[in-house]
């Protein structure tokens, strides 16, 4: 598969189930064979298909991203992004959000990947904190994930823990100054 150009706008989709979930654009910044970095711009559509497990975003006041936008960097392989959010009028760098997800997958206009609920915010001066596992629990007792599944994300938040409790994270803090 080929790799995509920088400012080429590509398709994150979340697939669940074999059945398309959510889909965002986004705007390709680095894509190379360690690390696709995207954007996703202030004012993006975000569209929610028909499924018969309702996406948690899928309510009206969400069909657009707000906000500065944000920069998601992915490395292949890895079950977690790690997103990077400003805020403030001076567009100040406010935290990373490892979002846990599938690795994802190289599709001909875009990418996949299925958001697993589970993450972690981190302060520009590294404290962390995890979120959304009572979320993720409720998915999972919802039949979004297999046993297996759940058991591989939970292994996955241990690793992430571990990186975070280290302070050893291999993302460059440069990106926090990255601007679209």
């Amino acid at each position: 598969m080929r790799l995509f150009a920088p400012g080429e706008v590509v398709v994150r989709r979340e697939v669940l189930h074999g059945k398309v979930w959510s889909e965002m654009p986004t705007r390709v910044v680095v894509d190379e064979p360690g690390l696709l970095a995207v954007f996703v711009e202030p004012g993006t559509r975000l569209t929610y298909p028909d499924h018969h497990h309702p996406h948690p975003w899928d309510k009206p006041d969400r069909g657009f991203w707000r906000g500065h936008g944000k920069l998601m960097l992915h490395r292949p392989q890895d079950a977690y992004s790690v997103d990077l959010f400003w805020k403030g009028e001076n567009r100040v760098f406010g935290n990373y959000y490892l979002n846990l997800q599938a690795p994802y997958r190289r599709v001909e206009d875009g990418f996949e990947t299925l958001d697993h609920a589970l993450d972690y915010t981190v302060a520009p001066d590294g404290t962390w904190a995890q979120r959304d596992l009572d979320e993720f629990e409720e998915q999972v007792e919802s039949g979004k994930y297999s046993a297996a599944e759940a058991e591989a994300i939970r292994a996955e938040a241990s690793k992430i823990e571990k990186m975070l409790a280290s302070g050893d994270v291999w993302w460059d803090p440069a990106w926090a100054a990255w601007t679209p």
